[in-house]
């Protein structure tokens, strides 16, 4: 495990060490040991480069350049992918057994990416022996312009040029000539500032002399305690490089003595010159363009390596406060959000929405901090519409298991500019918005008291919540979900969630999402005081005296306002341990015979709970309002429908040249004639006196309907408005006939005729239950 730990951070400094480096990060004796295997099984190798003694990382392991290989021991690895620049290229699921052979498998593939570039020589075109004799343009080489081999000075590379700029070899990997001899081997253009310090590697690999651990002067300070442990913490960032947190908001107490880092903003970036860290002065500059998951590199002349964290030559770090969600009530925390980039190269938030464009995930930024807070090297798993993925923080990739394809993912920071960090550390302790969730709207948590927030039906609360909802209660309309927003029942749920962890030996306690039915009246006092047991009595105390909640939406309907908009909320509650309830009990019973442990909460059936009681109403927050009717569903209809216009009404017409419906001023007199459904054919005269027939569509039981009517158009109705239909033969418009299942044009001689539907067999007339565009689909078919 510690050669593997050693090579992980020697890859992680592109490919190589100072042997004196090894006692800053806290190598003894068992770490120097580890060095020696790595060299007896030739994956590392120790050469002396300018009278320093350096590291090299070595392995043995090839990419398979056949174009179909039947098997071999050999990497079967898309290139592309390797660089990072592969859109279809599936990972090295198939090259595991590889890797693990070579004991290389604990490797991300960054780091594996340099370790192949250095060793590999398939990867890389060869420096240019030719073109660095002679003293024409292009040396010896015959080939010149057109040559396949690195034009770049061999010295250079060394760092044994002494010439500079007078130096009539190249220096800059950027050079036409060495650009497009890289790019014609798929390196990608964010790679070209690593290639010298990779091409160094190589060359001091082949040219200098090699040795054994044992052979060269160590350290004489190197610490023996935890040294594993201090390797295995750098390794996965989490090294004691923080920035303390009581320092960064005002003063720490401890003084020199603290081990963290002081330093006045949530971040700090350090180059390392050669023998200690020192601070970078575009300290802000750099962190702004971190921030932003697009880009690999900062602004400037002097720019910084995202990937690699390096400035030129020299390693470059980031220190900062702990991440937001393991001290969620702290302030200027570091607040990590997650992305991924799609296949337009843009870089997406995870569970965020953008335009439509792409599937909500089952998963939210926030949800992978914490999983990678608990575990560096896990495989998350999650699933996006009807897709299913696996993200892999080892590798930062994410990998649809149907299809395939390989995603890149980014961890980036908020950006906290240095007005913010001084209006955070100024602001009250109460409107801390580090404790509230981060899905809240940070521009409605009042000092005192609640706000809702309404959400949008695309937002992931909204369908999280409408989901739960729609499992027991099909058929009823959702008008609206808010979110209840109230810093202060929330700052009180989390203190008494922390204290029944505690009681629970540092387990976490159960908590539940359950539903609660209640009368509009009362929504107003549980959205600011929370909910009050001393009610209970409203609805019953079959478990207890306390506040009832179900796991089934449809339970908690029974309580609430049999009329108009119907209230329910949908709260989290914090249900611990619990225990089958009674009508006597006024708090839960203790968890045994004198026990002064009680139970957290009551429940109807200790194997299969559907309600819950809870005593202490700290153990709920009402997190969300759910507002809902009964929906538009279809009352029993009446056997005989009919229509009734009152002498004057407002009744939508259609014009079969122009489409749209308007409103045509009319006075009606009606009269209703009800034909069998089994009826083959129904026969109309002609009447100067009759309105075009007109079917309604009804269930095969009951029996349709035509309408006759007599009209008179309001003078005030132009003679040519679109409202008006004209008997003419070319604009008659078509009618269905239920029976012989087509359509037909009807005989009519009315000069001058409004066509009024009738009204729906439903409850609901037409006009409420159809929009214009579902009208004028059906009148024109």
């Amino acid at each position: 495990m510690a050669q593997q730990l050693l090579l992980k951070v020697i890859c992680n400094h592109q490919g190589t060490l100072n042997y004196a480096d090894l006692s800053d990060i806290g190598c003894g004796a068992d770490m120097i040991c580890a060095l020696d295997k790595l060299v007896e099984n030739d994956l590392c190798s120790i050469a002396v480069c300018n009278g320093n003694e350096r590291i090299f990382a070595k392995t043995k392991v090839r990419r398979c350049k056949a174009q179909q290989c039947d098997g071999c021991n050999d990497l079967h690895l898309c290139k592309l992918y390797l660089f990072g620049d592969c859109k279809n290229s599936i990972g090295r699921r198939t090259c595991r057994f590889v890797l693990r052979e070579h004991k290389l498998e604990t490797l991300s593939r960054q780091e594996l990416r340099q370790l192949l570039l250095q060793n590999d020589n398939s990867l890389l075109p060869p420096v240019c022996n030719s073109y660095n004799k002679g003293t024409m343009p292009y040396g010896n080489c015959p080939d010149q312009e057109g040559c396949r081999r690195l034009h770049v000075c061999d010295r250079y590379i060394r760092g044994t040029c002494s010439s500079g700029a007078d130096c009539n070899r190249c220096h800059d990997f950027f050079e036409p000539h060495p650009l497009r001899t890289l790019q014609q081997r798929g390196v990608p253009n964010d790679l070209m500032v690593s290639m010298l310090s990779t091409y160094r590697n190589i060359q001091a690999m082949k040219s200098e002399g090699v040795g054994s651990a044992a052979s060269i002067n160590r350290p004489q300070s190197c610490p023996q305690r935890n040294t594993g442990r201090r390797l295995q913490e750098q390794t996965s960032g989490l090294l004691r490089n923080e920035i303390c947190l009581f320092f960064v908001k005002e003063d720490c107490k401890q003084g020199e003595k603290c081990s963290r880092v002081h330093f006045k903003m949530p971040y700090k970036w350090e180059v390392n010159g050669g023998q200690t860290w020192s601070a970078l002065p575009e300290n802000e500059a750099i962190e702004r363009d971190f921030c932003d998951p697009s880009k690999i590199h900062s602004e400037g002349a002097e720019r910084v390596r995202f990937d690699s964290m390096s400035r030129g030559l020299w390693d470059v770090r980031r220190l900062s406060t702990v991440s937001s969600v393991t001290k969620p009530t702290y302030v200027l925390t570091t607040e990590w959000v997650w992305f991924w980039e799609d296949e337009y190269g843009k870089w997406i938030q995870y569970a965020s929405i953008v335009s439509g464009m792409h599937r909500l995930s089952s998963i939210t930024s926030e949800d992978l901090e914490k999983r990678f807070q608990e575990d560096q090297s896990a495989v998350v798993k999650f699933t996006a519409g009807q897709q299913s993925y696996e993200l892999s923080f080892r590798d930062m990739t994410q990998f649809n298991e149907r299809f395939g394809t390989i995603r890149m993912v980014r961890r980036r920071p908020v950006f906290v500019s240095t007005v913010g960090a001084q209006a955070a550390r100024t602001r009250n302790p109460s409107q801390n918005f580090r404790a509230v969730p981060g899905s809240w709207d940070k521009s409605a948590i009042p000092d005192i008291g609640y706000k809702t927030v309404t959400l949008l039906s695309f937002d992931r609360d909204y369908q999280k919540v409408q989901r739960l909802f729609n499992n027991s209660m099909r058929g009823f309309q959702i008008t609206s979900i808010e979110r209840v927003q109230n810093r202060d029942l929330w700052e009180v749920f989390q203190w008494k969630r922390d204290l029944m962890k505690k009681n629970n030996g540092g387990k976490n306690s159960k908590e539940l999402h359950l539903f609660h039915g209640t009368d509009p009246k009362h929504v107003d006092a549980i959205c600011r005081d929370n909910f009050d047991w001393r009610l209970c009595g409203t609805n019953g105390t079959t478990y207890g005296e306390g506040s009832y909640f179900a796991r089934d939406a449809k339970y908690s309907h029974s309580f609430t306002s049999h009329s108009g908009v119907r209230s329910m909320f949908a709260c989290q509650v914090l249900v611990g341990d619990y225990t089958r309830g009674n009508s006597a009990l006024r708090r839960p019973p203790p968890k045994g015979e004198g026990s002064p442990t009680l139970y957290d909460s009551c429940v109807d059936n200790v194997l299969n709970p559907s309600i819950y009681v809870v005593f202490e109403k700290h153990q709920v927050y009402p997190e969300f309002l759910i507002k809902y009717d009964d929906g538009t569903g279809s009352p029993t209809p009446t056997p005989s429908p009919t229509l009734t216009l009152s002498a004057s009404t407002l009744s939508p017409a259609l014009s079969p040249l122009t489409g749209p419906l308007s409103l045509a001023h009319t006075r009606s007199t009606t009269t209703t004639h009800t034909l069998p459904a089994s009826s083959t054919s129904h026969s109309l005269s002609p009447s100067s006196s009759l309105s075009t027939p007109y079917h309604t569509l009804s269930h095969s039981s009951y029996s349709p309907t035509y309408t006759q009517t007599l009209s008179h158009t309001s003078p005030s109705t132009s003679s040519n408005s679109p409202s008006t239909l004209s008997p003419s033969a070319s604009n008659l418009s078509r009618v269905f006939s239920p029976s012989t299942g087509a359509f037909y044009r009807p005989l009519s001689t009315t000069t001058s005729t409004t066509r009024s539907p009738p009204e729906s067999l439903y409850s609901v007339p037409t006009a409420q239950r159809r929009d214009t565009k579902e009208k004028n689909k059906c009148l024109l078919q």
